[in-house]
């Protein structure tokens, strides 16, 4: 067996997966502050091109359908999409009811075929936001 360490580097190494195609899955949006939350469903693009990922579709909840700003990001070895620009929250449209989001956090992880996301923004009127939801590749 061998085993190695590599100093100062904590990085994944191996090759980038392939995740590009489209996924299809429920998301939940978690008002904390009114403690309510709003259940959906979207279908989203992922397009690559090495590690720059980039993510396009709709979102559908009970206020209607909206099209999902491109979100971008690099992918690491590990399936974990570093977001460089664009977020999920934004797409529900909230900002009427809400007031302005802020992004705090945000994140994507690829699994095999399926991914993961979670979101986390500050509004004005209804505090702490969480978008999360499951998808799976068609």
């Amino acid at each position: 067996m061998l085993s190695g360490t590599a100093c100062g580097d904590d990085e994944p190494t191996g090759p980038i997966p392939d995740v590009a195609g489209t996924y299809s899955g429920s998301f939940i949006v978690q008002f904390l502050l009114q403690r309510q939350v709003m259940q959906g469903s979207m279908q989203v693009v992922v397009e690559q091109a090495g590690e720059s990922v980039t993510i396009t579709g709709e979102i559908q909840a009970e206020r209607g359908t909206a099209s999902l700003p491109a979100v971008t990001g690099t992918l690491d070895a590990t399936g974990f999409l570093e977001l460089t620009g664009g977020g999920f929250a934004a797409s529900v449209n909230e900002e009427a009811f809400c007031g302005p989001m802020r992004t705090l956090s945000s994140t994507v992880r690829f699994f095999g075929r399926s991914a993961e996301v979670s979101e986390h923004a500050d509004t004005d009127r209804c505090g702490r936001v969480i978008l999360s939801g499951s998808l799976a590749r068609l």
